[in-house]
């Protein structure tokens, strides 16, 4: 296991990002072996405060939000304002293969560290850039938070919800975590073109732009009437809705064949004098009449408890599952037993469960990363400052003048 390694290995990649999908996408990246070293300002990133609004502790030794985003990464604080900051800035980018950040396109344009000022010094970098709304349009000025412009701009904040709902607010940077994951796509996508054509690019990826893609089915079917939000007793199909059973949880049946479906389950259920009803037999008949056939299942359901009606789907093959809280994943047996999670110790002594990279390589590739604990603003700074040949005469000097932190 020793002489294995990580698929990513080799691969440089500097990140001068903030909050959620720069920082998700490269902690991926990170995880699968490349070396990143995230830049930040002497404040730091905005997301280190963040925990402290969901109970969670924000201490240097002590900041599982930002953990959980930044960990296994190399940290560094670079005011490149300061000439010898850029300097510093600019033998990472030399050396670089990645350059992920979510600077506003301006403010880079400014200091010289967009796309068109850094192709021809680096001809082979691979430039990704985040922004909320992209670069057209009448809104590609805004900057968009995941709660503004994926949630609530794609209407999932309400279409998700029953009908005259109050719009659910999702867990904090899940809209980002979202784009993370196909910004990370379009990155290892660009390193194996540029295999091929030995020339860098300049990919962009928005949070709008992801959400239109992930709630694709939704932008697609409403343009042919399918209405968004939908009551609980309409939903898409009676075989995929959540049902609160006698012990008062509920229990999730996804079924994508419902016709094919109906009659077994009907009758696995304790309703199969119901099994050949022309109502409620197919999905196009079963919509005309849901005022009677919803009230029907739903009291059906409150008859065995959540347990039993999961054992009862199983034992006719259809998908069914328990609805839990995602406190409930930390100490999930499936999530252990698969290293979905995993036991990190901070430096204050307390150890919680961490989520964990979620591809796994399973032959030819060392297991991920174990979890490096991210730590204080520019921690790493002049370990960094010494691979790239500073002496401690210079390193003190650029401490002294604030370049570095």
């Amino acid at each position: 296991m020793s002489d294995m390694i990580r698929p990513l290995e080799g691969i440089k990649v500097v990140e001068l990002g903030t909050h959620v999908a720069v920082p998700n996408c490269t902690r991926l990246m990170a995880d699968y072996g490349a070396e990143v070293i995230k830049i930040e300002s002497a404040g730091g990133d905005q997301w280190r405060v963040v925990g402290q609004n969901q109970m969670c502790p924000v201490k240097d030794d002590e900041n599982p939000f930002f953990t959980f985003q930044n960990a296994n990464k190399e940290l560094t604080s670079i005011n490149y304002k300061k000439p010898e900051g850029m300097e510093f800035l600019q033998k990472l980018l030399e050396r670089a293969d990645v350059f992920v950040t979510n600077v506003r396109l301006k403010s880079l344009q400014k200091s010289g560290l967009d796309y068109e000022s850094l192709k021809e010094k680096y001809p082979k970098l691979i430039f990704a850039h985040f922004t909320g709304y992209g670069y057209n349009g009448p809104d590609a000025w805004r900057p968009g938070f995941d709660s503004v412009a994926f949630w609530a701009r794609s209407g999932a904040m309400v279409d998700w919800n029953d009908v005259g709902a109050y719009p659910f607010l999702p867990p904090s940077g899940t809209g980002d975590a979202t784009c993370a994951a196909q910004m990370c796509a379009g990155i290892l996508s660009a390193i194996i073109g540029r295999e091929k054509t030995g020339k860098g690019t300049f990919l962009s990826l928005s949070l709008i732009g992801t959400a239109t893609w992930y709630f694709g089915n939704g932008v697609i079917s409403s343009q042919y009437g399918n209405e968004y939000p939908k009551a609980k007793d309409i939903p898409g199909t009676p075989f995929g809705a959540p049902y609160v059973c006698s012990d008062g949880e509920w229990v999730m049946v996804g079924v994508a064949d419902y016709a094919g479906t109906y009659p077994r389950l009907m009758t696995a259920i304790g309703l199969g004098e119901y099994a050949d009803d022309d109502r409620y037999k197919t999905i196009q008949a079963v919509k005309k009449n849901y005022d009677t056939f919803m009230p029907l299942l739903r009291n059906q359901f409150t008859k065995k408890t959540r347990d039993e009606w999961v054992k009862i789907m199983e034992d006719i093959n259809v998908i069914c599952g328990p609805v839990k809280h995602m406190g409930d994943l930390a100490n999930d047996p499936q999530t252990i037993a698969n290293d979905y999670v995993r036991d990190v110790t901070f430096p204050t002594g307390t150890t919680i469960k961490m989520p964990t990279a979620p591809v796994q390589f399973l032959d030819n590739y060392a297991p991920k990363a174990d979890y490096k604990v991210a730590g204080a603003v520019g921690r790493d700074t002049d370990e960094i400052l010494k691979k790239l040949g500073y002496d401690d005469d210079a390193i003190k000097n650029l401490h002294e003048i604030g370049a570095v932190k």
